[in-house]
């Protein structure tokens, strides 16, 4: 797929998969709009595209339909860099294999959860992928500003959400083991493996160092010598953990920043009443702590963390509530203390990953890279770069870091 300026082109191989799932929900002669989804520069892993479809029903009226079309395609500099083909082959998977298993269940126990847009088809070849969605903002969901962090009922609706997401993994764990065992083989890290991708470590180790620097060595000695552990260690603890394996991993989020959480309004009090969760590429069987830890230390200020408890009790509710309409009983699947303990074991991978999204959130007044589009990375991963005004990161991930060594959770 190209683009230049504001128009986009899809490949001769992706209009023909567009054309052919057109044509298989029955429209046959349309106009088709397409235009980009996101602002140059704003996505990382490949072009995401609208495309509006206009054609007359059978009755002669006006009909009109909105997806979200995900393009990948080969030979970018970035792939020496990052493993940009292997997550997006991650998200195809997940839409086209777990996602239809999952809205089965929910079909099984006339339940519907609504975690993640409709999947309609997708392109996956060596030189290029697609994947055709759902367009969420179509139906009224929109982002959430990235650089303010959410309020409480914010925070707790996704929560809620990352429960329901989880219990079909308990489920289908309970019920079809044999089935999450094949998920759970064909969804091993692919990002990180052990940081061997220049891009993937120099970004990681670049946000860890900034997070030390907002660190007082006299005032905040004690946390500063243990982050600073942290700083040395960090691929070593990351990695044993990512690889580590056992009964209480779901099929998870992962890559659950502020970006990837649309929400839908109450338009007359403008209260937060649904969310959806998109961008699947980092999606991986992993510990429930690494997406709620992620979440909710990237997305909410000190203040909500007050009321950090009762979130976590919050989601165990939600979780046993939605496999008890599964059919499972959630005290027994996931117990609250072995809950407590995958936070305090896990939960240091969330926090990385939470440290390395304040930073892309406190890029308030200064554009980011287009690491898509940059081709200087013959000099170093584009995204690796140094804030302009660094105040806001320094507070925030400060404020996260006291809050996350409060919790006594591990740092290593």
């Amino acid at each position: 797929m190209s683009r230049s300026n504001d128009s986009v082109v899809l490949t001769v191989k992706q209009m023909e998969v567009l054309k052919t799932m057109l044509y298989s929900i029955g429209i046959k002669d349309y106009s088709l709009a397409l235009s980009p989804a996101v602002e140059e520069g704003e996505n990382c892993a490949g072009a995401v595209t609208k495309a509006v479809v206009k054609w007359t029903g059978k009755n002669g009226d006006s009909c009109t339909s909105h997806y979200i079309l995900k393009c990948i395609t080969s030979g970018s500099a970035l792939e020496n860099l990052i493993p940009l083909q292997d997550c997006f082959t991650r998200e195809i998977y997940l839409y086209s294999k777990v996602f239809p298993q999952f809205t089965k269940m929910e079909a099984e126990h006339n339940v519907r959860f609504n975690i993640y847009p409709e999947f309609y088809t997708s392109l996956e070849t060596t030189e290029e992928k697609m994947l055709a969605l759902q367009d969420m903002k179509a139906l009224g969901f929109r982002h959430h500003n990235r650089h303010q962090t959410l309020d409480y009922e914010h925070i707790l609706l996704a929560v809620k959400n990352y429960a329901r997401l989880h219990s079909l993994s308990y489920a289908t764990r309970h019920q079809q083991p044999t089935l999450y065992e094949e998920f759970e083989k064909n969804t091993p890290d692919r990002f990180f493996v052990g940081f061997k991708y220049t891009g993937v470590r120099s970004v990681s180790e670049h946000r860890i160092l900034n997070a030390l620097k907002a660190l007082d060595p006299v005032v905040d000695r004690e946390i500063y010598n243990v982050f600073c552990d942290l700083k040395e260690n960090m691929v070593s603890v990351l990695t044993n953990l990512i690889n580590s394996k056992n009964q209480y991993q779901v099929i998870s989020h992962i890559d659950c920043g502020l970006m990837n959480l649309l929400f839908k309004y109450d338009l007359s009090t403008n209260t937060p009443t649904d969310v959806c969760m998109i961008d699947w590429q980092h999606g991986r069987s992993e510990s429930p702590a690494v997406d709620l830890i992620t979440f909710i230390f990237s997305s909410s200020d000190s203040k909500t963390r007050e009321r950090y408890h009762e979130l976590i009790m919050e989601y165990h509710r939600c979780l046993c509530v939605s496999l008890e309409k599964l059919g499972c009983d959630g005290n027994k699947i996931l117990p609250f203390s072995i809950l407590e303990n995958e936070l305090k074991v896990y939960g240091i991978v969330g926090f990385c990953f939470a440290i390395f999204l304040i930073y892309v959130y406190s890029t308030v007044d200064q554009r980011r890279p287009d690491a898509l589009n940059d081709d200087s990375h013959a000099e170093g991963y584009s995204f690796v770069y140094d804030l302009q005004e660094g105040s806001e990161f320094d507070r925030r991930v400060k404020e996260a870091i006291i809050d996350f060594w409060r919790l006594g959770y591990n740092f290593k």
